[in-house]
């Protein structure tokens, strides 16, 4: 993946992204709005960022979703949507693979199939990958295998790599 384009964003485009981020992500994500520069990177794939301050925290492909820069600082554990595996999972999660059911330790039940998830190990709470669910966070701890959730971003991924 490489940056064809980046520009700053208008003032209005700016209000308007914190507006979404508020109504589709919830107000702990608009949190991560509290830069003073906002960019626009438009990349050779269908994928746009948005920077604040030159970092890279949302991603934009037909939905909006936070990149996994922007939790470097969080315990993702804390965060509602979050999955929780074991660190048998983890070499795994940061190959880019999909969430399957049996590594699961813990999962946010309020997640409903199609809402994006950040992925967490469970010692440090650290951030491994963003996805997106297959089925609902009560459906899933019901289950006993399967997978459960599609990687879409992760760590020393392409994007990860970009800055």
């Amino acid at each position: 993946m490489e940056i064809k384009n980046r520009h700053d964003m208008k003032s209005s485009q700016v209000k308007a992204l914190k507006k979404r981020v508020k109504e589709e992500l919830g107000e702990e994500f608009a949190s991560l709005l509290k830069g003073k520069r906002y960019e626009i990177c438009t990349t050779d794939t269908d994928i746009r960022l948005i920077l604040a301050d030159g970092s890279p925290i949302f991603l934009e492909k037909k939905i909006l979703f936070p990149t996994l820069k922007a939790f470097l600082d969080t315990d993702c554990r804390t965060l509602t949507r979050h999955v929780t595996v074991d660190m048998g999972a983890v070499p795994y999660v940061t190959n880019g693979a999909d969430i399957m059911r049996p590594g699961i330790v813990e999962m946010d039940e309020s997640i409903e199939k199609g809402d994006f998830v950040v992925i967490t190990e469970e010692r440090h709470g650290k951030p491994l990958a963003i996805g997106e669910a297959v089925y609902s966070g009560r459906e899933t701890m019901k289950m006993n295998q399967g997978k459960v959730v599609l990687t879409i971003h992760y760590v020393g991924d392409k994007m990860w790599n970009l800055f």
